[in-house]
């Protein structure tokens, strides 16, 4: 019997890594004549990068970059196949990310992503071409302005004086020129991989959706808001791209409509994307039964999740798949449709901070899958 084990992270307790070897472990309990495939898998967010160089594919590149308040940090990116070509994974967390930024000093109003574009600019000079660039859990909502001034734009104020790489350059953005930007950027492809289809601006925009948790106040909101219908404004008049028209152009604080307007990238599912480079696919028909999860099954989890993304696959060749949580969601109807059955691995009643304890987790995890192969044993 074969298992395909395709799980994301379980988010502020064990990586997508340490979860499959957890459930592995518990599978070859039950059956230790199982073979049992770990395929770590990621949306795109933090731990991409560690889940596509999982099995010893590609390498990293290591340079110092400023964090999000300007700080010097040593970041890494990764250098992958892909058809036969090296292409650039750059993860914004590495340089933009919420963790990088103490709690008490998140604020997106301070912030930019000028690091992002350091990593570019360094692959760029190494001689890549090809970029992915994974948008999740950044620290940031400067439009992607900080990015595109360490790739040479230059952003002015209403009196024309020229903004510096410091705080939100987004806040006082009246136009800009690309006059200098890098000679061989022409030369490269942009791909940017979101699990969130949020436009750049509005309601549902960048600032209004996620500032709040990078520490924003609802006044600086609004001026958020704003600047980013001005910076949309200024992109449409210069590259004849309308960024809020595009799905995710309001994906980390609005890098995607960077990508997408100055840098004529495009965007994609991240899930997709992870999925297609682990070669996900191949192995799930090779596979008698998928398991996959995240730390909450819930509605959320069809909105381009990792559980769901790969359940679709599983259900595409007539595989059964499992899903496994650290909470489920009461409402199941929607996940129901691609799962064959979801199970939440607690045990007992904890509080939530004990539960998200890796030892526990860990342990919680071996324990159910030990008691899903028993089950599915007997069917196979």
């Amino acid at each position: 019997m074969k298992f395909l084990i395709a799980t994301d992270s379980f988010k502020d307790s064990l990586s997508s890594i340490e979860v499959g070897n957890c459930v592995k472990s518990g599978i070859l309990r039950a059956i230790p004549h199982a073979v049992v495939d770990v395929s770590p898998m990621a949306d795109g967010g933090e731990g991409t990068i560690d889940t596509l160089l999982y099995g010893g594919h590609g390498k990293e590149i290591q340079i110092e970059v400023h964090d999000p308040l300007m700080n010097k940090i040593m970041a890494k990116y990764a250098i992958l196949e892909l058809d036969g070509e090296e292409v650039v994974f750059i993860e914004c967390a590495r340089s933009s990310g919420l963790p990088l930024v103490p709690a008490g000093r998140r604020n997106p109003m301070l912030s930019n992503t000028y690091g992002l574009g350091e990593q570019i600019k360094d692959a760029i000079e190494k001689g890549y071409r090809r970029f992915i660039l994974s948008l999740g859990g950044s620290a940031t909502n400067d439009g992607g302005i900080g990015m595109l001034q360490a790739l040479g734009w230059e952003f002015f104020d209403d009196n024309g004086i020229i903004l510096g790489n410091t705080g939100n350059p987004l806040l006082k953005t009246a136009f800009f020129s690309d006059e200098n930007i890098l000679p061989k950027l022409q030369e490269c492809t942009f791909i940017a991989a979101s699990d969130v289809t949020n436009p750049f601006y509005g309601l549902q925009g960048a600032a209004h959706i996620f500032a709040k948790q990078k520490g924003a106040s609802d006044q600086n909101i609004m001026e958020l808001d704003l600047a980013l219908e001005r910076f949309s404004t200024l992109i449409q008049k210069e590259y004849g791209v309308n960024v809020q028209e595009i799905a995710g152009a309001g994906a980390a604080g609005g890098l995607g409509g960077a990508i997408a307007g100055a840098l004529k990238g495009s965007i994609q599912s991240g899930v997709e994307l992870v999925i297609e480079l682990t070669a996900l696919e191949e192995k799930i028909m090779a596979a008698d039964l998928i398991v996959t999860g995240e730390g909450s099954l819930d509605n959320q989890s069809v909105m381009g999740k990792v559980p769901v993304g790969v359940a679709k696959l599983a259900n595409k060749y007539g595989k059964p798949v499992i899903g496994m949580a650290g909470r489920i969601d009461t409402n199941l109807d929607e996940v129901n449709k691609y799962f064959n059955g979801v199970f939440s691995i607690q045990t007992e009643c904890r509080t939530l901070d004990e539960a998200l304890k890796p030892d526990i987790s860990a342990l919680q995890l071996e324990i159910t899958a030990e008691q899903i192969a028993r089950l599915v044993s007997v069917h196979f």
